[in-house]
């Protein structure tokens, strides 16, 4: 889930109910009381570079045959992403030098001091995630102050997402409503949903074309590897959430030689086959769930379950949901939450911590007035839509072909089963949401022959220090452990806490070992821990 969801959700839900606005920035990120027009830096302004630096080179394991987009020209004018916008031309299939060109998106905040150090690479998460439009975000309500001032931030849309060379399913709202908010897959409803799914999966490639073949994360990783060049910098020094921690670890993967200094926050183990991953995710809600009813319960006076365990509360949750697939909870306009829909509304606010108020309000919502207006404002905001349910943005539709094209499940349908008996065992509040995967990778026939085996030990490359965070719900803390042993100069930082990520200005103990090594390129000796 990209941060500027979580900014989104704050923003979206405060207005609505007409409160003050508590905003937990993203991923575990920023706290502060944020009121209209109200900025962490009020007056600074931007130093501009005067003209583009030369490119640096191409690297040995990329074609000659590329060389005329490494040294291709382009130009910086303003833009409200940040203060500049460019953007650059790439193959469209790095396997095929004559393949069509596509066109990717980059947005840059320059530093803020009188010397840069070089262009800071950022990535938000996802897939599907812009990086363009997450860039103010992530200058006023992550970065510190000495990371602003020294680096050149550049925030970019990998291919396939918003402003590059974007996936889509089409304009349609109600097919995209009808396949994103389908009822969960099951053994009994396989038909149907495979009919949908190729239904959908027409009108992705029909929208589409032939980049819905070439959106996987090793061709975004060659296009960060073009970008570094065009910026005249020798090696790559990125700062990756969530999602972005697997750009940066299939980059050093690719790029050993041209990788400078990598944070991954939020790791995805890059060696963790699909099942296992949307095993542990599950189970991370699960957890995360708990913990919040635990809070809830015990130190909210307005929570709807005082006075009951957790497991109880869990056990009405979990009705509710049930209730929704064949009764959808209905709302103040003509939009009703079914079940699916209202399970992205429960796991949206689980992100952080500090959105954690706001599913109270929804749980409350539903126990007094029996609607769900709150539970549809956090689900929309998941997915991207808005008050009249239309969708904004084409992040789920990116979302769907990237991961499908980098780790497509099994398609055995007893393995799938297994799975399916699996995920709602280990999470019976979400597990059946995630069931059947498959089936929706299959529809869309992607072809992933340019897709090579790497090597995520990534020798040579410089220390890249991986962030984790205990009670991190979307990318479960054990992968953070895993990437860092399994990269050669892998070094872990521990957070202990809650929420999904770790690095913002005011977490001062993460926030300084991550910028002693982007910064000043001082790594821990040794893995370090921060939090409780």
């Amino acid at each position: 889930m990209p941060t500027w969801l979580v900014i989104l959700i704050t923003v979206m839900v405060a207005i609505a109910l007409n409160i003050g606005i508590l905003v937990g920035i993203g991923r575990g990120i920023a706290t502060l009381v944020q009121t209209a027009g109200s900025s962490r830096h009020d007056d600074y302004g931007p130093h501009a570079r005067q003209s583009n630096p030369q490119p640096s080179a191409r690297p040995d394991s990329v074609s000659a045959a590329f060389d005329s987009y490494y040294t291709q020209q382009y130009t910086w004018t303003s833009c409200d992403q940040g203060d500049a916008c460019t953007t650059i031309k790439a193959p469209s299939n790095w396997s095929d030098p004559s393949s069509e060109t596509i066109k990717l998106h980059l947005a840059v905040h320059y530093a803020e001091g009188d010397d840069s150090k070089g262009y800071l690479f950022i990535n938000p998460g996802g897939p599907g995630a812009s990086g363009a439009d997450w860039l103010k975000d992530f200058i006023e309500y992550t970065a510190t102050d000495d990371l602003r001032e020294d680096y050149d931030i550049i925030g970019f849309d990998p291919r396939g997402v918003a402003d590059s060379a974007p996936i889509s399913c089409g304009d349609d709202s109600q097919l995209l409503n009808r396949y994103f908010l389908a009822d969960p897959i099951t053994s009994d409803n396989l038909d149907s949903s495979r009919k949908l799914a190729n239904t959908f999966a027409d009108s992705c490639r029909e929208h589409s074309g032939t980049i819905i073949d070439h959106v996987d994360t090793q061709s975004v990783a060659h296009d960060l590897d073009l970008m570094r060049a065009l910026m005249g910098e020798d090696q790559l020094d990125y700062l990756g959430f969530s999602y972005g921690t697997y750009i940066g670890s299939t980059y050093a993967a690719m790029f050993p030689k041209q990788t400078g200094r990598l944070v991954l926050d939020g790791a995805i183990d890059p060696q963790e086959d699909a099942t296992t991953s949307i095993v542990k995710q599950a189970v991370g809600f699960e957890n995360a769930l708990a913990t919040y009813l635990a809070d809830c319960i015990d130190n909210d006076d307005s929570c709807p379950f005082t006075g009951m365990k957790t497991s109880d509360a869990t056990t009405i949750i979990q009705s509710w949901l049930t209730r929704a697939d064949t009764d959808p909870w209905p709302t103040s306009t003509s939009q009703t939450v079914n079940g699916i829909t209202m399970m992205y509304g429960i796991i949206m606010p689980l992100y952080s911590q500090d959105n954690w108020p706001y599913l109270t309000q929804a749980f409350q919502e539903l126990k007094d007035t029996g609607k769900a207006d709150t539970m549809l404002l956090l689900a929309d905001a998941y997915l991207g839509r808005n008050e009249d349910g239309i969708y904004t943005d084409n992040s789920m539709e990116a979302n769907l072909a990237v991961n499908c094209l980098d780790d497509p499940p099994t398609s055995d349908m007893s393995k799938q089963t297994a799975i399916a008996k699996e995920l709602k065992e280990k999470s019976p509040t979400f597990g059946r949401f995630m069931a059947y995967g498959n089936i929706g990778c299959e529809a869309l026939q992607q072809d992933r022959s340019q897709i090579k085996q790497l090597d995520y030990s990534a020798p040579g490359a410089s220390p890249i220090l991986v962030v984790g965070t205990t009670g991190d719900p979307a990318t479960p803390y054990q992968s953070a452990v895993n990437l860092a042993k399994l990269l050669q100069s892998g070094v872990l930082l521990t957070y202990k806490g809650e929420g999904h990520t770790a690095y913002e200005y005011t977490n001062s103990c993460v926030a300084d070992i991550v910028d002693d090594y982007l910064i000043d390129g001082e790594v821990p000796s040794s893995d370090a821990t921060c939090g409780r």
